[in-house]
């Protein structure tokens, strides 16, 4: 690792914390001012569908252009929203609209800098360490969720709204300022001489998915991708009903944490673990071996009455193995990719990858719960977990590498 690595990294966690907050915060305004969950619904995706629709595009300028610009624009351009929200809220003038209009802009921003990072990440770092930065770019990520999760919520009801939004204003500068002081080889992301012009960047986004579709290997990973996060987005529904199942209607939300927090355990702990052994390999046997792990603790759970003493330990159990195994596929994934492809084209494959990823979740939200209406979860769980081994093992003897 080198001091360019760890100045993104500082940028990351101070930004990711801060928009924790940000969120914690619009969250409980929106429910406490208007008491609609249809609105609380339709701010949560204003921030998720523009960055997930642009992802699809946003690839060729991060390829074409400075990626130190793009990522120390897109946190300055945050902070300047978020900031001026925060002094329309302090003149209270602040309505769903305006959140709405916050909300779109923050997305559009993420689909530039989200697959920018990736992109970045090899340029920074030598080959070698490569499954060690992403597994500690990962850490960052699921100790942000966790921490900012907890002190938000302490900070909303501490120290009120304003406050949560001016700090991550500033969370947003500092970021900027951090990545600033990074240094990135000159030819990667630099701009061509077609400048802005739509039609340069049209082709570049055809010439970055005729190298996605020249390349089975490619292909199988994006697979990967969707179906990692696809079953990221079924335990998410799948829990309550779990905790449910378990304690009953009272003590449900009670178990629903430990559950949750097992899982965000899992994910925070693995990665830790991979980013300080210096034998870890990032390949298929990781990927598809973790995978295969899912599956296994899906057919688990399956198994386990929750009726029975025990139970809820079991479940605790099964699902830090569940989060463990879904972040070293996706620590596996994500070096791979960054190994594998050139990085001329790495903006147009992590925005791709990143859109089918984040697409997955409230695609198997929606299904896992409609379907839940009609099976009970533990069939649910050991249909899964039949799916997943079959997948993980012909994906292993398809990959070529």
């Amino acid at each position: 690792m080198n001091q360019n690595f760890y100045l993104l990294l500082a940028g990351q966690l101070v930004s990711q914390v801060g928009d924790k907050f940000h969120m914690i915060a619009i969250a409980f305004w929106v429910l406490k001012t208007t008491g609609s969950s249809a609105q609380m619904g339709a701010v949560l995706a204003a921030s998720l569908v523009p960055s997930l629709l642009l992802g699809f595009i946003s690839g060729a300028v991060i390829d074409r252009f400075n990626r130190k610009f793009i990522i120390v624009g897109t946190d300055m351009f945050r902070g300047i929203i978020i900031g001026l929200f925060a002094v329309l809220f302090y003149l209270g003038e602040i309505n769903l609209t305006v959140i709405l209009i916050m909300q779109v802009l923050l997305s559009v921003n993420a689909a530039f800098f989200d697959p920018a990072i990736p992109a970045i990440i090899p340029t920074i770092v030598a080959k070698e360490d490569l499954a060690a930065a992403n597994s500690y770019h990962q850490f960052i990520n699921g100790f942000s969720t966790i921490a900012g999760a907890f002190l938000g919520g302490i900070l909303v009801s501490m120290a009120g709204y304003l406050a949560v939004f001016v700090l991550n204003a500033v969370s947003f500068m500092l970021s900027a300022l951090f990545e600033g002081f990074i240094r990135i080889p000159q030819g990667n992301g630099s701009e061509s001489g077609d400048g802005f012009r739509v039609r340069a960047l049209f082709r570049d986004m055809k010439a970055g998915y005729r190298y996605l579709l020249s390349n089975s290997n490619f292909i199988l990973l994006l697979i990967m991708v969707m179906v990692i996060h696809f079953f990221v987005g079924s335990i998410e529904v799948m829990m309550p009903v779990i905790a449910q199942e378990i304690a009953g209607e009272s003590g449900g939300a009670r178990v629903l944490g430990f559950l949750q927090s097992a899982f965000g355990a899992g994910t925070v702990g693995v990665a830790l673990l991979i980013g300080i052994l210096t034998r870890f390999k990032a390949g298929k046997a990781t990927l598809f071996g973790a995978v295969f792990c899912i599956g296994v603790v899906y057919m688990g759970g399956a198994m386990v009455n929750p009726e029975t003493t025990g139970a809820f330990w079991l479940f605790v159990c099964l699902l830090f193995l569940l989060g463990g195994s879904i972040i070293c596929a996706g620590i596996s994934f994500r070096t791979m990719l960054q190994m594998g492809i050139d990085n001329d084209f790495a903006g147009r494959v992590f925005a791709v990858a990143g859109s089918l990823g984040n697409g997955s979740i409230p695609l198997a939200m929606i299904s896992y719960g409609m379907l839940m209406e009609v099976m009970p979860y533990r069939l649910l769980l050991m249909v899964s977990g039949m799916l997943l081994l079959p997948l993980s093992l012909y994906s292993y003897m398809k990959y070529r590498g």
